[in-house]
C-alpha cells in the first residue's frame, strides 16, 4: 500500500466568512425590501398568481398603515436570525480550524480522516450556544473583543425565536430586562465645554471660536438597547444596519485570533 502525505491548508478568512456573508447579504436584501415595501400600494393584500392554482388565506384586512408596520417588522426579524446564523457558523467553523490546528500527524487513510471531520462538525454542531462560545473563547491567541455582546445577541435571538419576541422569564436578569448590547463605530466631535456630540443626519456642528472649526472623530462604542418583561422585541432598520456591521466585526475579531502553526512546528 502507498503512503502518501495530507497537506492541511486552513485559511482563517473562511472562519469569517459566514458571520460576514450574512452582514452583507442580510444588510442589501433588507435595505432593498423596505424600499420596495414603502413605494408599494398596501392597501389591499398583494396577490398571488399563478398559471394552474393559487390559494387564498383569510386573513384580517389591515388598513395600509398597520400592513406596513407588519411587513417591516416581519423582514427586520428575518434579517436578524440570518445574522444570527451567520455568528453561529463562524463559532463553529472557528472550532473546527481550532481542532485542525492541533491536530496531531498519524497514519490514516483519507475515508479515517474524513469520518474524524464528520465527527468533530457534529460534535461542535450540537454545543449550545454558550458552550461553544466559550470553546473557541479560550483556545483564541487573546480573548474576543465582543463575546459578551455576542451573548446578547443570541439571547435575543432566542427570545424571537422560541416567544415569538416577547420578552419572557426565561430571557431576563436580575433586573428583569433583556439587553441587546453591540460594537459600533461613533462618529463626533467635542464641542467647547468638552462634550462627545455625535453626528448624525442634521447635526449642528458647534465650532470653536477660537479656531472655527471642529475635529471630527470615530471610535469604537457599544449600543445597548434594553426590553422590560413582557415587551416585544423591535428595532429600526438603521439599528439593523448597524447589527449587521456588528456582525463583520464579530467575524473579522474571530479570523484575527485564530492560533497558527509556525513553519518550524508543522509536522
Amino acid at each position: 500500500m502507498t503512503t502518501q502525505k495530507l497537506e492541511i491548508r486552513l485559511n482563517a478568512n473562511g472562519v469569517a466568512a459566514p458571520a460576514q456573508r450574512a452582514a452583507w447579504q442580510c444588510n442589501e436584501i433588507v435595505a432593498f425590501c423596505l424600499e420596495a415595501i414603502k413605494e408599494s400600494d398596501l392597501t389591499e393584500r398583494p396577490q398571488i398568481t399563478s398559471p394552474s392554482m393559487a390559494y387564498r388565506f383569510d386573513g384580517p384586512d389591515l388598513p395600509a398603515g398597520e400592513r406596513l408596520v407588519v411587513y417591516e417588522n416581519w423582514l427586520l426579524s428575518k434579517g436578524f436570525h440570518e445574522l444570527a446564523r451567520g455568528v453561529r457558523e463562524t463559532l463553529e467553523e472557528a472550532r473546527v480550524f481550532i481542532e485542525l490546528v492541533r491536530f496531531q500527524a498519524t497514519e490514516m487513510t483519507w475515508g479515517e480522516f474524513q469520518d474524524y471531520l464528520a465527527a468533530l462538525r457534529e460534535r461542535v454542531g450540537r454545543l449550545p450556544f454558550p458552550a461553544l462560545l466559550g470553546e473557541v473563547n479560550v483556545r483564541l491567541t487573546s480573548p474576543m473583543d465582543f463575546a459578551d455582546e455576542f451573548m446578547s445577541f443570541q439571547k435575543v435571538r432566542n427570545c424571537m425565536e422560541h416567544r415569538a419576541g416577547i420578552v419572557g422569564p426565561p430571557d431576563v436578569g436580575p433586573e428583569q430586562r433583556l439587553t441587546l448590547k453591540l460594537p459600533r463605530l461613533k462618529m463626533f466631535y467635542n464641542n467647547p465645554a468638552g462634550e462627545e456630540v455625535e453626528l448624525v443626519a442634521g447635526t449642528v456642528i458647534d465650532t470653536h471660536q477660537h479656531t472655527g472649526i471642529a475635529e471630527i472623530l470615530i471610535k469604537r462604542d457599544t449600543r445597548s438597547k434594553s426590553y422590560a418583561l413582557g415587551e416585544t422585541v423591535s428595532f429600526t432598520a438603521a439599528e439593523f444596519n448597524e447589527f449587521a456591521f456588528a456582525c463583520y466585526l464579530f467575524g473579522s475579531d474571530v479570523a484575527s485570533k485564530l492560533p497558527i502553526l509556525l513553519p518550524a512546528e508543522r509536522p
